[in-house]
């Protein structure tokens, strides 16, 4: 080989530099009976033939040969992929020498150096079909009885309320440094959580009540005030009465938040963090390329994480979790380093597992199949140092994902979600009732659980209290009425216009304007301040020995006290 070049524009330059004479007198002797002398003649030679002969010698090549030639001619610029083709196909074109002389196989004729010269990919690209395009293989949900089924929307949006809410009430502990909830406030919040974490298993540890705080604060909703979190305008919102516009607005800024690197959960994995040099490569890199793979994704349909893995790794859909691989080991630094092992299950593989449970599915897009993750995936126990683990990571467990309606709404693939036809809802005097398939979507749940009392699934009773109730909580009765109008397109019966007339009453018939100063006083002095002129402006009396001060006034009672000779005593 003389030299190293990829972009060869003519065979006849590529097969010059690249091969020796024994190496071309062994392709010429596969597609022709005369071999010329010189190597300049045999190269001449060579490139006449296969360009006059093209389709015949093609035609030579075993299935897999021609299959790789159509994927570099029409999807690869004449590369040949070796995992994307194997990712695809399941195998890889037969290319060992034959004979005893160890010919050299005819597959190298069109890929020199790993690439096809652009004359040749001129002639190929008339001469090949292309490939069939890559398809996922969708699957039933498999029938274990070890297997758990989340379906995670609507917990999803839920557990969104519930958290903004922990955060308004300044419930969510964190470190300021790192942002991570403590271990009280993650105990608190798994007790809180809609149908509660995924594992409920100590060693194992949670998954939900760890991601939320840092989903929060990645998904610009909350941001850190001291040791707590606080909302941000954006969480208000969020919180007020957009949830799936909350967690659109988290998965979008997600992608580019550096607050954690998702793989850091993978601890027996060491040396994540040298002293010098990013061993890791940063997520903002890998979280882009996963969202655009999971938009390939049919919603409503099941598949398999290693189907995914294997169309991700076909299309192209990769991403590099390393700058040292060998900064990476199990165990002891001397002996298990990953950088002599097959890396994608260790690292790509676990990423995926951990990005689709731990926050896909906690962030409702993903709905999952999974078990426990003990000895779930045990690839990983050949490397030195790791056969005593269990689990590489707590989410091994992982078997099967399927992207929902809130996913296909966060990820672009819709335009709306939980939007209500205007006959889902009725209204029955003062009942409302849902008539709509499946459940309401947790935005119209919740705001209904404000204004009314849940009586069965499906009905709400409005009563005086469940109104005096949201008014307090800080709703207003003509938005209470316009979202009854919006979800019922009904006029508003007497019935309820009676309860709204008496709630109106009631809400405003006593109205705080303020807080005030109680006086105790002695009876002269009590009877000279309610008789002054200026004073008694200033001032209401309260019982037989009580005056109070009216809101804001209390400076200028004070100085008008003053000029009786008297001073306010403490």
């Amino acid at each position: 080989m003389a030299r190293f070049q990829e972009n060869y524009k003519t065979l006849k330059q590529a097969l010059n530099d690249v091969y020796r004479v024994d190496e071309l007198k062994s392709l010429a002797k596969q597609i022709s009976k005369k071999i010329p002398p010189r190597k300049a003649e045999i190269v001449d030679h060579i490139t006449a033939i296969l360009f006059k002969d093209l389709g015949k010698i093609i035609a030579t090549l075993d299935t897999m040969a021609v299959k790789a030639l159509a994927e570099a001619v029409h999807n690869w610029n004449g590369v040949f992929n070796t995992q994307q083709f194997h990712a695809k196909y399941g195998a890889l074109p037969t290319t060992k020498s034959t004979g005893y002389r160890g010919e050299t196989h005819l597959f190298y004729l069109f890929f020199v150096n790993g690439k096809i010269p652009a004359d040749l990919m001129t002639k190929l690209e008339k001469e090949i079909k292309a490939p069939e395009p890559e398809q996922l293989n969708y699957g039933d949900l498999a029938d274990t009885p070890d297997l758990t089924v989340r379906e995670t929307a609507h917990a999803a949006c839920m557990n969104l309320n519930i958290l903004l809410t922990m955060v308004a009430e300044n419930k969510i502990r964190v470190s300021p440094k790192t942002g991570r909830a403590t271990a009280a406030t993650i105990k608190n919040i798994s007790t809180a959580l809609c149908d509660g974490d995924f594992y409920d298993d100590d060693k194992i540890g949670p998954l939900q009540a760890f991601a939320w705080p840092l989903l929060l604060q990645g998904g610009g909703l909350a941001s850190i005030d001291g040791n707590f979190l606080k909302l941000t305008r954006a969480g208000t919102k969020a919180l007020k009465n957009d949830l799936a516009g909350g967690i659109k607005t988290i998965w979008t800024k997600w992608e580019k938040t550096k607050i954690i690197d998702e793989y850091a959960q993978v601890t027996a994995v060491k040396g994540q963090r040298a002293a010098k040099g990013r061993t890791m490569t940063s997520p903002v890199h890998r979280r882009p390329v996963i969202n655009d793979a999971l938009r390939c994704l049919e919603p409503g349909r099941w598949i398999t994480v290693d189907e995914m893995a294997r169309f991700m790794v076909s299309e192209n859909y990769t991403f590099e979790m390393t700058n040292y691989d060998w900064k990476l080991y199990f165990g002891d630094p001397h002996y298990g380093h990953l950088d002599y092992y097959d890396t994608w299950p260790i690292l790509q593989l676990r990423y995926l597992l951990i990005y689709f449970l731990e926050y896909c599915a906690t962030s409702g897009l993903l709905d999952v199949a999974y078990k426990s993750p003990y000895y779930a995936r045990t690839e990983f126990q050949s490397c030195w140092g790791a056969d005593d683990e269990p689990f590489l990571s707590m989410c091994d467990g992982l078997m099967q994902i399927r992207l929902n309606d809130l996913g296909a709404f966060v990820l672009g693939l819709s335009t709306e979600y939980g939007t209500l036809d205007a006959h889902d809802f009725e209204l029955d005097d003062t009942d409302i009732l849902y008539q709509g398939s499946g459940t309401p979507s947790p935005d119209h749940s919740l705001y209904l659980d404000k204004i009314a009392e849940q009586k069965e699934a499906g009905k709400w009773h409005i009563s005086l209290t469940s109104l005096l109730n949201a008014v307090k909580a800080g709703e207003t009765l003509k938005e209470i009425k316009r979202y009854i109008n919006q979800i019922t397109s009904e006029k508003i019966g007497q019935p309820l216009e009676t309860l709204f007339e008496k709630v109106e009453n009631r809400s405003t018939a006593v109205v705080e304007k303020g807080k005030v100063t109680l006086l105790e006083c002695h009876g002269e002095i009590r009877k000279q301040i309610l008789t002054d002129k200026k004073l008694k402006s200033l001032c209401l009396p309260a019982g037989k020995r009580h005056l109070v001060i009216l809101p804001e006034k209390e400076a200028p009672f004070a100085r008008a006290l003053e000029t009786l000779g008297v001073i306010i005593g403490n």
